[in-house]
């Protein structure tokens, strides 16, 4: 695919939701567009790796580790976000009874919002990747050693709730309006749902800005030096302030996908069940 093909894919579905929430604005039903929006896009996704894949291989997926990603996805997606977004803010009642509106205009606030989620983003990955407890979490993310677009939901239920916490409780305490979460959600969505996606994009300088399937399968890769990099959500702002940013030149992929060789008591991609049991047993603690 060309370049201009692949920043017009990216750019234009931002532009498009944006525009979507301004000329819906004051609607209650704008979280449910935007997951209307986000269907649609998995859908592209698919679509297009069937056109312009970055990995021939990558396509052929057994049908275990298939109903795995469709089990992450109807649970992340369909029940534990939506579950989230609900108890959030009685959660914050129950720590900060008093908490108020930031009296600032809605653009700062998008800002700071922007700013803090993939900073808190960026914290809890990075965290994720050094701690043993938590690696137990994550280790289902990187356990697949292919990616395409429905992978990008194989989080483990408990890691999807400490992410979700780091990002959005403290925005909700300082006062920060859903609506500016709302908009951050918006222009972060393509990113976030090409982001596993076998389609082989050309983003160019792109790149240098958001975390896009050309970064982010390098934070997949087996070999330690590269599998720590690229940490951030949408964003690579704070791998580049962090000296986390990696793109090799010369190369479009790493040699091999998946956990590092310490992990490999970790059970495979296939095994579903097991791997959310993982962290519940007495081996969970094997870091990659």
């Amino acid at each position: 695919m060309t370049r201009i093909a692949s920043q017009f894919i990216l750019l234009a579905p931002m532009a498009a939701l944006i525009a979507a929430l301004a000329l819906l604005w004051g609607r209650p039903d704008l979280e449910g567009i935007l997951a209307v929006a986000a269907i649609l896009l998995i859908f592209f996704s698919i679509a297009l790796e069937r056109f312009w894949p970055a990995q021939a291989s990558w396509s052929e997926m057994p049908r275990s580790e298939l109903a795995g990603d469709i089990g992450s996805f109807v649970l992340i997606f369909g029940i534990l976000d939506s579950g989230l977004k609900w108890l959030t803010p009685f959660l914050l009642l129950a720590i900060l009874p008093s908490a108020g509106n930031l009296s600032i205009p809605l653009w700062q606030q998008i800002a700071i919002a922007t700013l803090w989620i993939e900073f808190a983003a960026w914290v809890s990955h990075w965290a994720h990747h050094r701690y043993k407890p938590l690696w137990a979490l994550h280790a289902m993310h990187h356990s697949t050693e292919r990616l395409y677009t429905l992978n990008n939901f194989r989080f483990h239920p408990l890691n999807h709730v400490i992410n979700h916490l780091a990002m959005i409780l403290p925005l909700l305490i300082v006062g920060i309006s859903s609506e500016a979460v709302l908009v951050y959600s918006a222009l972060a969505l393509p990113v976030l749902l090409f982001q596993h996606s076998n389609v082989a994009f050309k983003f160019g300088a792109l790149n240098r800005v958001f975390n896009t399937n050309d970064l982010h399968r390098w934070h997949h890769s087996a070999k330690p030096s590269e599998g720590t990099k690229n940490l951030g959500r949408a964003l690579v702002v704070w791998d580049q302030l962090f000296g986390t940013y990696l793109r090799p030149s010369g190369s479009d992929r790493p040699e091999k996908i998946g956990l590092f060789q310490v992990s490999n008591t970790y059970p495979a991609a296939s095994r579903f069940w097991a791997q959310l049991m993982w962290p519940f047993t007495k081996d969970c603690c094997a870091r990659t």
